[in-house]
């Protein structure tokens, strides 16, 4: 039985960003934006218990590598064992800004899409930076960030790695939630402007 939302929020809310699963119109609208057709490797950040890497899985072609990043050890054992019998699944159990370190022992050189629901909110300012500094590097230059959050406030951090392409507010969540979709800046962010703690 996969563990709860709202058991593993308790245990750690800075990893587990809200206390139940995400909706179908959230679903739909995270992976609206995917080529499934052309996509070689789709990351996907914290999936949890799964809900978005379903319908990635569905939709993606078998020959997609689809590579899983979660902290979480009970949600990991948990999506292991889920997607077990699936081609080219690898669930990984670490942090987001290793993921470069993954995707190169596994073979694959960059990735077309992240999908992202990491509670960048409750996360330090310094791992919210490294995570998106990260990404940017892993992506393709025309690859593009999904990330969806529950507020804006950290817009003015996505942009300082990525240009806005579109926005969302799905209000059929709970709760309500926004999709937001970038493409990684050509230039890096200023190193100065990285937060120290």
């Amino acid at each position: 039985m996969l563990p709860s939302f709202v058991e593993e929020f308790f245990r750690d809310p800075s990893t587990v960003g809200s206390l139940i699963p995400s909706s179908r119109d959230l679903t739909e609208k995270v992976v609206e934006p995917i080529d499934f057709g052309r996509a070689a490797c789709i990351v996907e950040y914290g999936p949890g218990t799964g809900v978005f890497t379903d319908e990635l899985i569905k939709r993606r072609r078998a020959e997609t590598a689809l590579v899983l990043l979660e902290v979480n050890p009970r949600f990991c054992q948990e999506l292991r064992e889920r997607y077990s019998g699936q081609p080219n699944v690898h669930v990984i159990e670490d942090s987001a800004d290793k993921t470069g370190d993954h995707l190169q022992r596994l073979g694959l050189a960059k990735a077309d899409y992240v999908v992202c629901g990491l509670p960048f909110t409750s996360l330090s300012p310094r791992l919210g930076w490294r995570i998106l500094e990260h990404t940017r590097h892993i992506l393709l230059p025309d690859g593009q960030l999904i990330l969806f959050q529950y507020t804006l406030q950290n817009t003015r951090l996505f942009e300082k790695f990525f240009r806005p392409l579109s926005q969302d507010h799905v209000l059929l969540n709970l709760p309500p939630a926004y999709v937001l979709v970038y493409a990684p800046n050509p230039e890096p962010a200023a190193a100065e402007d990285a937060p120290t703690e």
